[in-house]
């Protein structure tokens, strides 16, 4: 399907769903359009289709893409419309299923580390992107010298990486489970991306308006799972805390310099620094 394919907006009806950057459409032939607010930028919308297509060409996915299109102003991807639910509401259909989250997680993304890659943009290449855009402004000239050369030293690879992967983004559709939500992956070494999934799970806001009851309680759970998922990851893989701690920093530069989320800034900026005063030690 060609970008120049325009959809009538008054035809789409009401959005099923709003995330944070996009309105969801359902559409015929069980397709769904993801429509980008106004605001998005269009190169990150271009990385998500360009990522869709290759990680469902290495099989790291079954959600297939079938192409871009605008209406009016606004860039928006047809995407597969998968008739499921997400790993994190699998619970509430049965509970014993809560128990079983953390290891269904380690397992897929262990599977999606055994797939290898040469197209998708290094994850090196995306820190030094993100050290020179406007969220890491705060930083020096001479601290960002110093995360250069922490960034270089770093281990490499060439596995799939997802960079924003959490059970939300699991979708459970009979026997299959889906891996959606391609804007951010890249190529690397999997303890990166093990290490924002951490990340995630300790320092990302929730869903904003969250009930503070909710929150606590959602904490709890993030922790369970949390402690589930890298214990079964480290069985898996073999890699220990000490290779994770190593891409700490990483996971700090990539949540500032890619989100940028107002409630998460400063103490991602706190821990950023910390890092720097500490000597590469957090």
């Amino acid at each position: 399907m060609n970008s120049s394919i325009e959809q009538n907006i008054n035809k789409l009806g009401v959005p099923f769903a709003i995330g944070r950057s996009a309105d969801l459409y359902a559409l015929p032939n069980n397709q769904v359009l993801k429509l980008f607010f106004p605001s998005a930028n269009p190169k990150e919308i271009e990385a998500e289709y360009e990522n869709t297509l290759e990680v469902y060409r290495l099989h790291a996915t079954k959600m297939q893409c079938y192409g871009k299109v605008k209406v009016g102003e606004r860039l928006g991807i047809i995407f597969d419309r998968l008739e499921g639910i997400s790993l994190t509401k699998l619970p509430d259909k049965n509970p014993i299923e809560l128990f079983r989250i953390a290891n269904t997680l380690a397992n897929i993304h262990f599977q999606m580390h055994q797939t290898k890659t040469q197209k998708l943009k290094d994850i090196k290449k995306i820190l030094n992107e993100c050290l020179v855009g406007k969220p890491l402004e705060f930083l020096s000239e001479e601290e960002k010298k110093t995360i250069r050369e922490y960034i270089k030293n770093l281990p490499e690879g060439n596995s799939v990486l997802h960079l924003d992967f959490h059970p939300e983004n699991v979708i459970v559709k009979d026997k299959d489970r889906i891996v959606i939500d391609w804007m951010t992956a890249a190529k690397g070494n999997p303890c990166a991306d093990v290490s924002f999934t951490q990340l995630l799970f300790t320092d990302a806001e929730l869903w904003p308006g969250t009930p503070k009851l909710k929150i606590l309680f959602y904490t709890l759970i993030r922790k369970f799972i949390l402690s589930g998922y890298l214990k079964a990851y480290k069985h898996l893989s073999g890699i220990t805390d000490s290779d994770l701690n190593r891409w700490r920093l990483s996971s700090l530069l990539l949540r500032l310099g890619l989100w940028d989320i107002e409630s998460e800034r400063e103490n991602l900026k706190r821990q950023i620094k910390s890092w720097l005063e500490r000597g590469g030690k957090l």
